[in-house]
């Protein structure tokens, strides 16, 4: 099947390459504005995300791109282990550069590739489903990645 990415179209004018990096509630978000768009318009959700209760918990997020979750709840919220679930290769490169710049890479597992074939079964406390305009595609998915005492 085709991976279809939410890609930047923005174009360098100046310089060697396209890597900026954003602090916002205290996390380091890096990207190549020439390969991925930020998504600025989440800014409540990740900071809700990084106000959760979730330490020591495991969490699966089908939905990765550059850690726009993944990295508050690891952060802020405590999160003990994230498997993080991403198939554009761009947004990937640019999670990896995110988790060791805010120095959690030890904490998360980077899962590439279609999150309803790769993501993990049966292990999560909590599953983040942020895709838009629709996560419907990754609802059962959702559900089997949920351990035993899984919530939501």
């Amino acid at each position: 099947p085709a991976i279809f990415t939410r890609d930047s179209r923005a174009v360098l004018l100046l310089g060697d390459d396209g890597w900026v990096t954003h602090r916002e509630g205290g996390v380091l978000f890096s990207l190549d504005v020439t390969r991925c768009m930020f998504s600025s318009g989440n800014v409540t959700e990740k900071a809700r995300m990084g106000r959760l209760q979730c330490s020591g918990e495991v969490v699966v997020d089908l939905y990765t791109g550059i850690g726009y979750y993944t990295l508050p709840l690891l952060v802020l919220a405590g999160a003990a282990k994230v498997y993080a679930c991403e198939w554009n290769p761009a947004a990937v490169e640019a999670l990896k550069r995110n988790l060791r710049l805010n120095g959690v890479e030890a904490r998360c597992e980077v899962v590439q590739g279609d999150c309803r074939q790769v993501a993990p079964r049966g292990v999560a406390h909590r599953v983040m489903l942020g895709l838009l305009p629709s996560s419907e595609g990754g609802w059962l998915t959702a559900l089997e990645a949920l351990g035993d005492t899984g919530g939501w």
